[in-house]
């Protein structure tokens, strides 16, 4: 299992992947094994998450592994917080993952990722320093860590501490530095802080990691948006807008770039599909800036009655 742990924690495909296979080969040998569900489910959460595999088939995978994982031992404090992950970001059930995150950090007050799908069920409510507390938490509990540095990194900048986000995700960089995630999370604070050459330039290393992909030069169109760059940007998301189907996060960042240019109709457009595809990332709607255009519009609080979230 320590095979499968290792790779589990690190938030690329083929890690996840190759953390899948040796979960699955725990429980062959061991039918019984409540630990080795609760890995499969974990796999599967992340794989769904970041689109690597198609939430619809990713998620109900991870919900039906940690109900097995709990059926066997129902004091896994992971499984639990597995069952957090599909309740918050795929079953939009915000009181039954609130229950479920609770659960799990009571179980396991040192589970650094515990704390850190909790964080995020904070980011979601609107209750942001909150979140970077527990998140600064699960770092202390498990500091090693490039995804849970990215991720304290990340709610950093949401909140607009550029330069201790930075800090944070090239802390995560020289733990991991080919974490696709975390370059983008650097490239959107640098631009955050109108760093806009870095940020660009930063972009250049998600292009080397993940190939000129929708998620690559949807983030670039976003950048370019940002530096006042709209022709560039434009014409990137008007060949993302041909795309026939855009990945998860992809149609997060062309929302993006059409709410910084000020085109709230194509915003609410990008977001009524991600909305009808039920986007994970969709939940932190009220915590990206670059939304901050539209909250104003009654589309906006309305996207967010349809989906069951206070007004933030």
């Amino acid at each position: 299992m320590l095979k499968a742990q290792y790779h589990l924690n690190k938030p690329t495909r083929e890690s996840l992947q190759r953390g899948l296979v040796y979960a699955r080969q725990a429980i062959e040998a061991d039918p019984g094994y409540a630990e080795a569900y609760a890995w499969v489910s974990a796999a599967y959460s992340w794989l769904g998450l970041f689109d690597f595999v198609p939430p619809a088939e990713a998620f109900p995978k991870a919900k039906a592994a940690a109900q097995k994982a709990l059926e066997i031992d129902d004091s896994l404090a992971d499984a639990h917080a597995v069952l957090g992950i599909v309740r918050l970001f795929y079953e939009w059930d915000w009181s039954g993952a609130e229950q479920t995150c609770k659960q799990a950090i009571e179980l396991n007050p040192n589970y650094a990722w515990g704390h850190a799908i909790w964080s995020d069920w904070l980011v979601v409510m609107g209750r942001l320093d909150e979140a970077i507390a527990e998140e600064r938490l699960a770092v202390e509990l498990d500091p090693l860590s490039a995804g849970l540095n990215a991720r304290l990194g990340s709610k950093l900048s949401l909140r607009g501490d550029y330069d201790r986000a930075l800090e944070q995700l090239q802390k995560a960089l020289e733990f991991d530095p080919n974490i696709v995630f975390t370059h983008m999370a650097l490239a959107l604070t640098y631009s955050r802080k109108g760093m806009y050459e870095e940020g660009l330039a930063t972009c250049q290393k998600v292009v080397s990691l993940c190939g000129s992909s929708p998620l690559s030069r949807a983030l670039s169109s976003l950048i370019l948006a940002m530096a006042g760059k709209t022709d560039e940007a434009q014409k990137i998301l008007s060949e993302l807008r041909g795309s026939r189907k855009l990945d998860s996060l992809s149609l997060i960042l062309s929302a993006s770039t059409c709410s910084v240019m000020g085109e709230k109709t194509e915003a609410f457009e990008f977001l009524e599909v991600a909305y009808q595809e039920r986007v994970s990332w969709l939940v932190f709607l009220g915590a990206y800036p670059s939304f901050r255009n539209i909250r104003t519009d009654p589309r906006y609080a309305d996207l967010l009655r349809r989906m069951g979230l206070p007004p933030h």
